[in-house]
């Protein structure tokens, strides 16, 4: 290594120049000016820091009875470190870790000890680099002067100069899709592996939620990324038939992990409407949640899914019986059945297909896209109020709405065998429109006035 701090001087004399400064009294462009200088002395600082732990690696040999670890009484070069600057060991581990990686790609460490690139965006380099070196940047030292040598050279050369202008992420994802082309089997054995160790994992029910673990491979991670995406970020014609006042409107704001959250239920919900999903004991896979008649009856109190001890809302006993169906079951006194009342079935597939048809293609709250073969179908009268399980009172909504919709902005009533939309907030309050852009829509706006 050779001497290092060449620039440093430089760096640190330009933000020496400014202090002490209070940056809440700068304009915008003197507080601009004042980042950009402690940056460029932060980068001078962290190469001064990479240069030195590498020194303090070298001679803290663990093999050698008289190394500098040793003879301060520690053990590595990490916790001579760590007790120098009373930082962290992880901190200090890391800060070792960085500087062996960079002696091994001497274009990037060049670039680090000049201040040209920081040190995250050398640690994306490397990072990716030692990924396609199966973990170990020694690989990638081929014979100097060999094709392999001067490709590496090359590319060292080429995200050294992304990094001096792009930020650590965009440099991390270039060098990944670069470094992947020097060892194909790497990639390879990294599918190989990815696919024997995937799983997906939903744990027990605690506190009201219950924790999801998983790890897909690329091409699974690719596919249930872009139905949630595509369900998230819609291409297609807005179903949008009015637009209340932007300013007094409430946004969505569900974040997008919600979002995706919430269709993923969506996916898994109609996949279980499918006529081609298998059989469990004779019937589609089914969501079991019970509760108290009176308690469905006022809408207050709690209810169960089959399978976890938690209780949850009673209203989502009331969702679950609007949209699927509900079946009576009386127990006596000591837990034994006294009654098993039929099956009330929710909306069958062909009311689902005449209500999307009437309604049109998405769920019926104007400006929501979710597609109607995602959506749950709503009982405009309740189901508990004693709402026929009937076309002419049921509209397609999605999960999140559904579940907002007697707390939310939105209003729906059915008039003349057609749903109608309001919206109320604050001082805003529209006139019921005919909700949806299908067959409805189109047949109220061709009529003749007053008909």
């Amino acid at each position: 290594m050779s001497r290092v701090g060449s620039a440093a001087c430089e760096a640190l004399s330009r933000l020496g120049a400014v202090l002490p400064v209070d940056p809440g009294a700068l304009s915008d462009g003197e507080l601009l000016d004042f980042v950009s200088r402690v940056e460029a002395a932060s980068r001078q600082v962290e190469a001064l820091k990479l240069a030195a732990a590498q020194v303090v690696a070298e001679r803290s040999e663990r093999d050698d009875p008289d190394s500098l670890a040793r003879r301060l009484g520690f053990r590595t070069a990490a916790g001579v470190l760590a007790g120098i600057t009373k930082s962290s060991g992880r901190e200090a581990a890391k800060l070792v870790k960085d500087a062996s990686d960079l002696a091994q790609l001497p274009a990037v460490e060049a670039a680090v000890l000049d201040g040209r690139i920081g040190r995250e965006a050398a640690a994306a380099i490397t990072g990716e680099l030692k990924k396609a070196a199966g973990g170990k940047l020694e690989n990638l030292q081929p014979a100097l002067g060999t094709p392999v040598a001067r490709e590496l050279e090359t590319l060292q050369a080429e995200l050294v100069e992304l990094a001096t202008g792009a930020g650590a992420d965009e440099v991390k994802a270039r060098a990944a899709e670069k470094a992947a082309a020097l060892n194909v089997q790497t990639v390879e054995d990294q599918a190989a592996r990815a696919m024997q160790e995937r799983f997906f994992w939903i744990g027990p029910t605690l506190d009201g939620a219950a924790r999801v673990s998983g790890l897909l491979p690329a091409g699974h991670a690719a596919v249930v990324r872009g139905v949630l995406d595509g369900l998230s970020n819609p291409k297609g014609k807005k179903t949008v038939t009015f637009a209340p006042d932007p300013d007094a409107a409430p946004a969505n704001v569900r974040t997008r992990g919600q979002k995706a959250a919430d269709h993923l239920r969506d996916v898994f919900a109609t996949a279980a409407r499918s006529a081609e999903m298998p059989d469990m004991g004779g019937d589609h896979p089914t969501v079991w949640i019970s509760t108290t008649a009176a308690e469905l009856q006022s809408g207050s109190g709690l209810a169960f899914y089959a399978g976890s001890p938690e209780p949850v809302p009673v209203s989502e006993a009331v969702q679950a019986a609007c949209a699927g169906g509900i079946q009576t079951v009386i127990f006596g006194k000591d837990g034994d059945v006294l009654n098993l009342g039929l099956e009330v079935r929710g909306f069958t597939k062909r009311q689902r297909r005449a209500i999307a048809l009437r309604d049109g293609g998405t769920c019926i709250i104007p400006g929501c896209d979710v597609p109607a073969q995602w959506c749950e179908v709503h009982h405009v009268t309740p189901y508990q109020d004693g709402g026929p399980t009937d076309v002419c009172n049921g509209v397609l909504v999605c999960f999140f709405h559904h579940h907002e919709i007697d707390t939310g902005p939105w209003s729906i009533r059915m008039k003349h065998g057609t749903p109608e939309v309001r919206y109320t907030h604050g001082s805003t309050d529209t006139e019921w429109k005919t909700a949806g852009n299908g067959t409805a829509s189109r047949l109220r706006a061709q009529a003749p006035p007053g008909e």
